[in-house]
């Protein structure tokens, strides 16, 4: 599956110790369903691993879906 990760500004409301880059990402229990939860692996350059519970939504304006983690998003392509 390919995406494109949706850059957040965070910085505007507080400081980042130093930002890690993201390695790769891989989706489990993903649905192409509007509000639908999954699962989100996120490998950082740290090697360290995160899981975050994201949200499956899609834009009819735009028409394309995003996969938000809240600390990850990403666009899909």
């Amino acid at each position: 599956m390919k995406y494109q990760i949706i850059t957040k500004s965070w910085s505007k409301r507080r400081q980042l110790d130093t930002p890690l880059q993201i390695i790769s990402i891989e989706f489990l229990d993903f649905i192409k369903q509007h509000d639908h939860f999954c699962k989100m692996l996120v490998s950082y350059s740290d090697n360290t691993q995160e899981s975050l519970i994201s949200r499956v939504v899609y834009n009819d304006i735009k028409q394309h879906w995003t996969v938000d983690g809240m600390k990850v998003a990403v666009r899909l392509l």
